[in-house]
């Protein structure tokens, strides 16, 4: 694991923003917030999923159906009767549940709508989303930086792989709830500011991302939402020096690699989408069938789901 060893932790300093249930000084707000977060929090895939006519006509009661299930679990399946969709019903859809400002990354088109197929012939094959290879857990644009953080993806399923392309899916507040009982000092280390640094992207004498260091954990300081930034990943990533966030990173593979733990499996079926948080996910390798292969239609938002 690459180390990166910057300034000493300072609790105070780490921890200023955080109010309320978030506050490490107040184990009351926490409990109150814990107990209500894990008895309403969903146990299975199947609990999520939220009906909808199709992305272009969904009604008033469908998006607050959708909107309230994720202020629940962070996360909702959708699964549309109308199996057809396109780049601009996806962004008109976002629109419906107030995300306007797409995150326009490297392999994203002029709307935002990244296409995820497996791309041996272009130069997308080198990032492993557009492979058919197995994707480690993670959130989305960690590699952003602080300005321009994802709050919210909708990721949208055409056509299944033939086989395989599971995901796994789990609520960062869970994530968050699992590490502060183990050690409050793990929450402390992961909202260091150089918690995580992603180096530079470089292809050939290119630089096309330079290199982002932040937090795990922060705190929207607008609405005291909890956001997340992580990745599982071996290379190209550099951990802070430090024993406790050595520790704490490890406690977080460690649960979300139980097969008995709290994630949740899904595998997304013509005319189903994921509406996310920004959650920890992974997805598992596929097979393709050569005559229909597997096609998600995927956009990233700066906005936050409306209230």
């Amino acid at each position: 694991m690459n180390t990166r060893m910057k300034r000493p932790i300072d609790q105070d300093d780490v921890t200023a923003c955080m109010k309320g249930h978030f506050s490490l000084k107040d184990d009351a707000a926490y409990e109150n917030w814990r107990a209500d977060k894990l008895s309403s929090a969903p146990r299975d895939a199947a609990e999520l999923i939220v009906p909808i006519a199709s992305l272009s006509t969904a009604s008033e009661g469908e998006i607050a159906e959708l909107l309230a299930l994720c202020r629940r679990a962070n996360m909702v399946i959708y699964a549309c009767q109308d199996k057809t969709v396109d780049p601009a019903a996806l962004r008109g859809f976002g629109a419906l549940l107030g995300l306007q400002r797409a995150d326009h990354h490297l392999c994203a088109s002029e709307t935002g709508v990244a296409t995820l197929t497996s791309a041996a012939d272009s130069s997308q094959h080198l990032y492993v989303p557009y492979s058919n290879r197995s994707l480690s857990w993670h959130t989305d644009g960690y590699y952003n930086a602080p300005g321009e953080q994802v709050r919210t993806v909708i990721l949208h399923c055409a056509t299944p792989a033939a086989a395989g392309g599971e995901n796994a899916l789990l609520d960062p507040e869970i994530a968050y709830i699992h590490l502060r009982d183990e050690r409050s000092e793990f929450i402390t280390a992961l909202m260091h500011p150089d918690c995580l640094t992603i180096p530079a992207n470089h292809i050939s004498d290119d630089d096309l991302r330079p290199s982002r260091t932040g937090p795990v954990f922060s705190i929207n300081p607008g609405n005291g939402r909890l956001h997340m930034r992580f990745t599982a990943r071996k290379r190209h990533v550099i951990w802070r020096d430090d024993a406790t966030t050595h520790a704490a990173v490890d406690c977080l593979l460690e649960m979300l690699n139980d097969p008995a733990g709290p994630a949740m499996r899904c595998r997304l079926g013509p005319g189903e989408g994921l509406i996310s948080n920004n959650g920890l996910h992974n997805r598992t390798a596929f097979d393709d069938n050569p005559a229909a292969p597997r096609l998600l239609y995927r956009v990233r938002f700066h906005d936050e789901l409306a209230s």
